[in-house]
């Protein structure tokens, strides 16, 4: 499979479009996957992997849940999972159980399915893909939103980038006076969520509160659904 050549995808995103392209989970030998699972343990810092009994159920587990995965993929999600560049907690408690996997693997599922939606927008195993316009990207970000429930502005695709496109072209230039007040209402929803979750969701949420690129992050998803909400036209 070819890497995308439209743009759409964000740079740091391009790891997970590789890791689409490796070996079923479903067609590896056990040794594949025991090696791989030597990295995930020293990755996550499991310092008492399972015994060959609990192997066993691992294995089973892993192969039927996600068969249409690839090893790549498996591995890479438990790498993002520790980068905090998952929607998931990494606390194991010691136990690498099903449950702990398929947290981590739900996290991994739904950024992948994200990719996998810009991928079937514009196909890239057909012949020579045509270069998307800057407006091509916005506007496929602005479609996702609009027809979406639009209940939580996290959601918004790809907002870095689109962001990006539309504050170079001038369509979106946010005052100091609207910077602050995005701030404001961002840290509000962010201890709305946190004051909602689990002790052990909480403890993961608080980290990525503090972290600014995340809060960045967030301020131009929530700067991105005023500009599309208020765009003429909208339905």
């Amino acid at each position: 499979m070819q890497a995308l050549k439209t743009g759409l995808i964000a740079k740091q995103d391009h790891e997970i479009v590789d890791a689409f392209a490796g070996e079923k989970i479903a067609k590896i030998s056990t040794q594949t996957l025991k090696q791989t699972l030597a990295y995930i343990f020293t990755l996550i810092g499991l310092s008492n992997p399972p015994m060959a009994e609990e192997f066993m159920i691992i294995e089973e587990f892993i192969r039927s849940s996600y068969p249409q995965f690839t090893i790549d993929e498996f591995r890479l999600a438990f790498k993002l999972a520790v980068q905090n560049k998952l929607d998931c907690s990494v606390e194991h408690y010691e136990k690498f159980s099903p449950k702990f996997i398929g947290q981590v693997m739900n996290a991994y599922r739904t950024k992948a399915n994200d990719i996998r939606k810009i991928q079937s927008y514009k196909s890239i195993e057909t012949m020579p893909v045509p270069q998307l316009s800057e407006n091509d990207i916005v506007e496929f970000t602005r479609k996702e939103w609009m027809e979406s429930k639009k209940e939580d502005f996290n959601r918004v695709f790809n907002a870095d980038k689109v962001f990006n496109i539309l504050y170079k072209q001038g369509k979106i230039k946010p005052t100091s006076e609207e910077i602050q007040e995005t701030i404001k209402i961002v840290k509000e929803e962010n201890l709305l969520k946190y004051n909602k979750m689990s002790h052990l969701e909480a403890k993961e949420f608080s980290k990525k509160m503090k972290d600014p690129d995340f809060l960045e992050t967030q301020c131009k998803k929530l700067t991105l659904v005023r500009y599309f909400e208020n765009l003429p036209n909208n339905i």
